[in-house]
């Protein structure tokens, strides 16, 4: 091998031009194919999902958003979400750090996806009005949940004066938002995703709410990164059974940060009697229902009772809104993402949406008939504890 002469190194510095015309034409059809992309699918979003006219221009804005945030997605995102599938596969789900880092990576993606149909929130909620549509049983059900909360104070002039409320597993802050709307307390939000609690704080700044609206990173397997008897209420809304490893130490974490009188709310995935561990069927239903719902195991109804129990506190209610219910509402949702995927398929075949976009649907939509059986059968469901 021979050093270059120093003629060698100035001819290669010279600008290769064709080259450069033809990287200029490839960014150019980059920039059509994207045009085009964020032209026409958008379009077809809206003319599939949106039957119900509630928050019409809010909702087809977060869908236009997230389809440019999926767009500019690096494959590096993109393959750490598709492994993280793998824990829904996990056996014995113990929050290690390795595991925990999967959790972040499905959740710093989700959302994305998610938040082009009903489910930004990324929660099925119990069905409180048939006639209505995800989104809308979510924002009844969170406003039902911010009164029992007990903690309403709309007059309070300071932060200091107003009640104080924390929300375990607060994701992108947007039930956050309702509840210190609805109440006008201090809503402070714990999330593990870097990326889920950016969106929150960027999403309380643009609606004015920054004030009164707090989002910490943290793990609440962990001890909660708050002084004892420091809130007036709490709520977490299907978030434990998704990743909590011990309910009893959980539990008694939330209880040490409650001041002596305060409310709990819990609206999470119960397993029901009905689940047979030793039917294979069920075995494979609940695999794949996982992996649709985003938890890596559901716990049976006397699991929360106990732990709750024993970490001290009493239980006022019960709610059983969605058994048989939710089924109508997990429905309708599957009868979107699935054709969103063949539309997908189709563009990104003809090369208009990135291929990205159809891999992270099709690995989203699988299992998602299994989820609905499982309902059906009465294996799982939505409980408000």
């Amino acid at each position: 091998m021979s050093r270059r002469s120093s003629d060698d190194n100035a001819f290669s510095a010279l600008p290769d031009k064709s080259h450069t015309g033809s990287s200029r034409m490839g960014r150019s059809i980059c920039m059509l194919k994207l045009s085009l992309f964020l032209a026409v699918l958008p379009g077809i979003i809206l003319a599939i999902t949106l039957r119900d006219t509630e928050d019409v221009f809010y909702r087809a804005q977060t869908a236009f958003d997230a389809i440019v945030q999926i767009a500019k997605l690096p494959e590096q995102d993109v393959q750490h979400f598709i492994q993280a599938f793998s824990m829904f596969d996990m056996n014995n789900f113990t929050g290690t750090p390795e595991q925990m880092k999967l959790v972040e990576a499905y959740y710093n993606i989700l959302p994305h996806l998610t938040a082009i149909g009903n489910f930004e929130k990324m929660y099925l909620p119990p069905m409180l009005d048939p006639s209505k549509d995800t989104y809308s049983n979510q924002k009844l059900f969170e406003i039902w949940m911010s009164h029992q909360l007990n903690v309403s104070n709309k007059t309070a002039t300071s932060r200091s004066a107003a009640p104080h409320v924390l929300d375990i597993g607060c994701g992108r802050g947007r039930i956050a938002h309702l509840v210190a709307t609805e109440t006008g307390a201090h809503v402070t939000g714990l999330n593990i995703a870097v990326d889920q609690i950016a969106s929150a704080n960027m999403f309380a700044r643009k609606t004015g709410m920054a004030q009164q609206l707090e989002f910490v990173h943290g793990n609440y397997n962990h001890r909660l990164p708050f002084d004892d008897e420091m809130f007036d209420a709490l709520y977490y809304v299907q978030v434990i059974g998704g990743y909590g490893t011990n309910l009893t130490a959980l539990f008694t974490e939330a209880y040490r940060v409650l001041k002596p009188g305060s409310r709990i709310v819990l609206e999470d995935y119960i397993l029901l009697p009905a689940f047979d561990s030793s039917n294979k069927k069920h075995q494979e239903l609940m695999r794949w229902s996982r992996s649709i719902l985003g938890g890596v195991d559901f716990f049976p109804d006397t699991a929360y009772t106990d732990a709750l129990r024993m970490a001290g506190f009493r239980t006022l209610s019960r709610g059983k809104h969605s058994t048989g219910e939710q089924v109508q509402l997990l429905r309708q949702d599957v009868d979107f993402f699935v054709p969103l995927g063949n539309v997908v398929s189709a563009l990104a075949y003809i090369g208009i949406v990135p291929q990205h976009f159809k891999t992270m649907l099709d690995r989203l939509n699988q299992g998602a008939e299994a989820c609905v059986e499982a309902h059906k059968l009465g294996l799982l469901t939505g409980d408000i504890v």
